[in-house]
């Protein structure tokens, strides 16, 4: 995967993300539509497996997405100020 990929997988998260933050504050004032509440499972869902996917080959976008089977990846990779996003 290349560097337009990455950015491309990473613009998707972010949509997800605005998606799912975007019905959170519905059912903040809707909490019992299940449409709405289907939709949360079904974004939460596609976030987490793109997430996923973005890990596996570009590294956590996050500390809760570090691989810890023989070390700290966190701190693997270029930072953010260094051109890792």
């Amino acid at each position: 995967m290349n560097q337009s990929d990455k950015a491309q997988m990473l613009r998707y998260i972010q949509e997800l993300g605005f998606a799912i933050d975007d019905v959170v504050l519905y059912l903040d004032t809707h909490p019992t539509d299940e449409e709405a509440l289907k939709y949360y499972e079904k974004y939460k869902k596609m976030n987490r497996e793109a997430v996923k996917e973005y890990t596996k080959y570009y590294g956590p976008l996050t500390n809760e997405n570090v691989n810890i089977e023989n070390c700290w990846s966190w701190v693997e990779g270029p930072w953010p100020w260094e051109g890792g996003c």
